[in-house]
């Protein structure tokens, strides 16, 4: 999906444009979209673009650009795209249990990142509500196996796997 066609969906969802402030930055729609589109298309000058225009009425602006610009770019390091087979048997050996999606986990575009969460507390976050929630939704990892294309983002695997 284009990506001012997904800013679109989005904001009419959350209303981030009339309220920017109302979300928290690591939950921030927007963010996660330009981001998502940056790390895709391996465009990092759009993701800093951004964290430029948005950080510069911050006092701790540039620390929070340059920690997040390190983030980025360790993602982009170990961001891969698989098929959807190819992702769930790569998951399981190495028993990821559970992933979180950047935007909506049923989008082709979206990156989902293997999380350590405790075994008891992973049924509390994948539920119904996944079809309200546009970002961040948390899915098992068999969900992607009858996707065509997959990008994991594998930089919270242990290193034996990278």
């Amino acid at each position: 999906m284009d990506m001012d066609l997904r800013l679109d969906k989005y904001d009419f969802h959350y209303q981030f444009r009339m309220n920017p402030h109302a979300f928290d930055w690591n939950f921030h729609p927007e963010r996660i979209i330009i981001r998502n589109e940056a790390l895709r298309t391996r465009d990092e000058e759009l993701y800093a673009r951004y964290l430029q225009a948005t950080s510069s009425s911050r006092a701790d602006s540039s620390n929070r650009a340059d920690q997040e610009l390190k983030s980025f770019r360790k993602a982009q390091a170990h961001l891969r795209q698989l098929s959807g087979v190819e992702a769930a048997e790569l998951l399981e050996n190495e028993s990821v249990a559970i992933l979180r999606s950047d935007i909506h986990w049923q989008e082709a575009d979206a990156i989902f990142t293997a999380k350590a969460i405790p075994e008891l507390d992973i049924s509390l976050l994948v539920g119904e509500e996944q079809d309200e929630q546009l970002i961040l939704n948390y899915v098992y990892p068999a969900w992607l196996a009858d996707r065509s294309l997959v990008w994991l983002d594998l930089s919270e695997l242990p290193l034996k796997f990278l």
